[in-house]
């Protein structure tokens, strides 16, 4: 289950997963993207990738039972001046069912504050959500990205980042809405194993709400990986 029910003052207390708003992205050097979705870590590179990637995503909270499995896929123009990403999969809670899940994201890289290829920033935003049982979880981050990738050889880099990121959460189940902020950190390495094909690692942490709350009761675990179909033109 992706929302826990509990029996409350308010006649229903909603307890959250800790995965906040995913993005797994396949960002490596030169660059993979893919999407994000509630039940993978809200990860961002600083590189886009032109042209379109699709891959595999799979999240875990690290103090819950609780498990994401996602496919997605990203757009940047051949300038690479912004991206658009989405996903879509399943978010389990233990032995319970999963629950459909969903995200989109648009990333723009700041190119004022780019210190040559190696060294990037950009601004992103996104949303996402699931349902269960008449109630609907939303998350929005907001946040900024810093990287840095290095070639290997002809055909293979690695990219290493940090984005910090404001979440805002929002539950609404009928009669009861809540909704919360946090201020969460992520970071991930991004590597090309071979030409197309790039792993991601990446863990999210930070600002954490108490249960019966919107927003992550925890941190987030997330690999991935990508594949890119074509560069664009």
């Amino acid at each position: 289950m992706l929302m826990r029910w509990v029996a409350g003052r308010a006649g229903i207390r909603i307890s959250v997963n800790a995965a906040a708003l995913a993005c797994l992205v396949l960002l490596t050097a030169p660059g993979r993207c893919l999407a994000q979705m509630p039940g993978q870590p809200v990860i961002q590179n600083a590189f886009s990738n032109p042209g379109i990637t699709v891959g595999v995503n799979f999240g875990r909270a690290t103090d819950q039972d609780v498990n994401g499995f996602a496919g997605a896929a990203a757009w940047a123009p051949s300038s690479g001046k912004f991206l658009f990403s989405g996903g879509a999969g399943i978010v389990k809670a233990g032995e319970g069912d999963g629950v459909f899940a969903w995200g989109l994201r648009a990333m723009l890289p700041i190119s004022l504050l780019k210190l040559g290829d190696s060294f990037g920033v950009a601004a992103f935003a996104g949303g996402g959500g699931a349902s269960e049982k008449g109630a609907t979880q939303f998350k929005f981050p907001v946040g900024a990205s810093v990287g840095y990738r290095r070639a290997i050889g002809s055909s293979r880099g690695v990219s290493a980042y940090a984005a910090p990121f404001y979440s805002w959460s929002r539950i609404d189940a009928g009669d009861v809405v809540a909704t919360n902020g946090s201020f969460r950190v992520s970071f991930g390495v991004d590597i090309t194993v071979v030409r197309s094909i790039g792993l991601t690692v990446g863990y999210e942490t930070g600002g954490q709400v108490d249960a019966g709350s919107a927003g992550p009761l925890g941190d987030v675990f997330g690999v991935g990986l990508s594949y890119a179909l074509r560069r664009a033109r």
